[in-house]
């Protein structure tokens, strides 16, 4: 089935070099809907293995990880948990009469509820856990809160209620974090303070966080604005699975208005020509999709297509305009070609970064 939907997208979206033909990145519909979020339906629940990522303050939270995030326990760690339920989320609500609609349902029933997510929320109150996940596992957080309080379902809205608490604890802890933070952090992994910006932005807008928005555009501006020949010639390191490049571009374009954005961008990268651009305009080598770190270069190019769709929407110039949706298009399909191939140790988080970029 992959392989005939991969020829139907090629032919879908083949480049020529008439710059007037129309260019067509890969979009979700039911059926490609269907086999990425069987992805994470599949790991939601799957309790290992596991990577832990907290310290244990004393014997009494020695015990299993299930027990102590008991809503986010599967998908391997649980930020991968978090947002494999914001991919079922968003998969049904894109397309309600998807053939596993019943299996997602019970599984957001059976992890969202309020005694689960009351668990969750006692943990990060404990004061080992206030840097738990900051920020990227609080932006997933975040943005499936945003998901939920933004669907017209009944069950819907109790989830969002119950992990309200939870999304509100960590909207402040993020504010005063950035209170405290003297530059951004820039790598291509998890850590990089634009990437989660970008997913906070939207979720605040939804729910109209203002404190949240404005604590984050006011950051960026003081530390992005000024930033120019961004070294793309870098990018990317062995492991990552975001360009640093591309992710404060990308959040600039929601920051500033058009006028600004249009003027920062060309000093941002001063070039798109393949001496400057060449790292960013070719996929990366993944030499062995099966190794868990150097398979996060396939969400790289997940990644690198969504930004790059969002930097298209936002520059006048109709050739850059044209050259970013073909990288974008590039990415998305050498991403989905070889996603399959990873096995779990890709598998738990691909189907997210490729739902994500496939709805923009």
């Amino acid at each position: 089935m992959r392989v005939y939907l991969l020829m139907f997208f090629l032919l879908l979206t083949g480049c020529a070099e008439n710059d007037e033909e129309k260019i067509e990145n890969i979009k979700l519909n039911k059926n490609l809907a269907e086999e990425l979020v069987s992805l994470s339906i599949k790991c939601v629940d799957k309790k290992y293995p596991y990577k832990i990522g907290y310290r244990f303050a004393d014997k009494n939270w020695v015990k299993p990880h299930y027990e102590i995030t008991p809503s986010f326990y599967g998908c391997w760690d649980w930020h991968s948990a978090v947002h494999g339920h914001w991919a079922m989320v968003k998969i049904l609500k894109d397309f309600p009469e998807i053939s596993n609609r019943d299996i997602i349902l019970s599984k957001l029933e059976k992890n969202l509820n309020k005694e689960n997510l009351k668990k969750e929320y006692d943990f990060f109150k404990q004061d080992f856990a206030k840097g738990f996940e900051r920020t990227y596992g609080w932006a997933w957080l975040m943005k499936l809160y945003s998901e939920l309080i933004s669907w017209e379902y009944d069950r819907a809205q109790m989830w969002a209620s119950n992990m309200k608490p939870l999304v509100d604890l960590l909207s402040e802890r993020t504010i005063l974090f950035l209170d405290k933070l003297s530059t951004p952090l820039r790598p291509g992994t998890h850590a990089n303070s634009a990437f989660s910006f970008s997913l906070m932005i939207e979720y605040a807008i939804i729910v109209n966080d203002i404190d949240l928005l404005n604590k984050i555009k006011e950051f960026s501006v003081k530390n992005f604005l000024k930033d120019t020949n961004c070294p793309v010639n870098y990018e990317p390191s062995g492991t990552d699975f975001l360009s640093p490049c591309l992710a404060e571009a990308s959040l600039m374009s929601f920051i500033l208005d058009s006028k600004e954005f249009n003027n920062w961008i060309y000093k941002f990268f001063p070039s798109f020509d393949e001496k400057y651009f060449g790292k960013i305009i070719n996929t990366p080598e993944v030499l062995d999709p099966l190794d868990p770190g150097i398979g996060h270069l396939i969400g790289l190019m997940f990644h690198r297509a969504w930004t790059l769709k969002d930097i298209a929407r936002n520059v006048e110039n109709n050739k850059n305009k044209r050259l970013f949706q073909k990288i974008a298009q590039k990415h998305s399909e050498e991403g989905y070609r070889i996603m399959f191939k990873s096995g779990y140790g890709g598998e738990h988080w691909l189907a997210t970064f490729a739902i994500y970029n496939f709805s923009k």
